[in-house]
């Protein structure tokens, strides 16, 4: 049976959140980041903004100097994380197989789902509405035997377009794209395959595997088979994450004790969701910390019992940050990390399970209110701050692999 892997890759997605908080904002050049007159990086840009040669990672500053007339945002990750929680759920209707591979983009494994779907074509053209349904945001679809193949074609398929690579033309399809279409050629590798005339993924495999190995060794092996279109073991993967981590970079370095534990409250239990959302639990957990300018330690915890709450995650990293910290430095990053995971867990302590089960129930109720009205709809009182609540900058989710 042929793999048929869906790519799919949601359009300008922090940007298309902010437009449906905000109509204003549509057709105009928008992006979200840091302080255009700081430190940071944009971590999106309107189409219109993209125009100017803006792009996501671009120091704030430059994009600034491209983009002087764009309104700068930024951001709102509360709200990005939700969206990015329905999206999943949306995924989830069409294949138990979900990937995510970042809060904006998944790979989806249809094979197999022809009875669901009657094909994987219709099931890509069905997605693409239903989001668009169910959010009010734009996606783009890339789909084909491979995932490769898959996410270059969602790239092609931008904005809101759909590209069906069939069978046995996955080859072709990349045959006069540039080499530096394909994943894992970058600067360096580029200009040395350029030395021996190759500039398009088509001479890769007209140069013949035989040659590649010769001149690249195990690299090039590598390199035939993708120009094929063929996926390698690097692209086998499980449906669920190895580790689960949420960290947050701060607008200024801070050295504000109260500020830095309040916001590990928040990332501890965006961590506990989004376990509770994959079924895991987690036997290890890890505190990440970067003083200024780029000094960054890492801590971790092997607990006794396996968990997904909220209090007991945030415990044991405040129990990791209380000895890693150094109160004569200033703090630009901090992230929580959970790992060693698990689909079910065994209750250790008896005594303790109804008390585990009772305090399950109640965050399972917490979520569903998040689901409805945000995730800051429900909060430990150690995120919040007196009179308000606390937002961190940037937050980045990652499902580790």
């Amino acid at each position: 049976m042929l793999s048929q892997i869906l790519h799919v890759d949601m359009d300008a997605f922090f940007v298309s959140v902010e437009e449906l908080e905000d109509a204003s904002l549509k057709g105009k050049a928008v992006i979200v980041g840091a302080d255009p007159d700081g430190r940071g990086v944009v971590a999106a840009a309107s189409y219109e903004a993209r125009k100017f040669g803006v792009h996501s990672a671009m120091p704030i500053r430059q994009a600034k100097q491209l983009c002087p007339h764009a309104i700068f945002l930024r951001g709102h990750h509360e709200k990005y994380d939700d969206y990015s929680h329905r999206l999943y759920r949306i995924f989830g209707e069409f294949t138990p197989v979900v990937e995510m591979m970042s809060i904006d983009e998944a790979y989806l494994d249809l094979t197999g789902c022809e009875r669901l779907h009657r094909s994987a074509f219709r099931a890509a053209d069905k997605l693409i509405r239903t989001v668009k349904e169910r959010t009010g945001l734009n996606c783009s679809i890339g789909l084909s035997t491979s995932h490769m193949v898959s996410k270059i074609a969602s790239d092609q398929a931008k904005p809101h377009g759909l590209l069906y690579v069939l069978p046995g033309c996955e080859a072709a399809f990349l045959a006069p794209l540039p080499i530096r279409r394909m994943p894992g050629i970058g600067k360096v590798t580029e200009p040395e395959l350029r030395s021996f005339g190759i500039t398009t993924i088509g001479d890769l495999r007209q140069m013949g595997e035989e040659k590649l190995r010769a001149k690249f060794g195990k690299f090039g092996e590598w390199l035939y088979t993708k120009s094929c279109g063929r996926d390698i073991e690097a692209y086998g993967y499980s449906e669920e994450p190895k580790s689960i981590s949420h960290e947050t970079t701060f607008d200024r370095d801070i050295d504000d004790l109260e500020e830095l534990e309040r916001t590990l409250s928040y990332l501890a239990q965006l961590v506990a969701r989004r376990l509770r959302d994959h079924g895991l639990y987690a036997h290890t957990l890890g505190l990440k910390l970067r003083y200024a300018p780029f000094n960054t330690l890492t801590r971790d915890a092997t607990i006794d019992e396996p968990t997904n709450l909220d209090s007991v995650i945030f415990e044991n990293v405040l129990r990791l940050f209380e000895t890693a910290y150094n109160a004569k430095k200033k703090v630009r990053l901090v992230g929580v990390r959970a790992s060693n995971l698990e689909r079910s867990v065994f209750q250790r302590n008896l005594l303790e399970a109804p008390q585990h089960e009772k305090l399950g129930k109640i965050l399972e109720a917490a979520d569903k209110l998040r689901e409805r009205f945000g995730f800051e709809a429900v909060q430990l009182a150690r995120s919040l701050e007196p009179g308000k609540q606390s937002k961190p900058r940037k937050q980045r989710e990652f499902l580790g692999r």
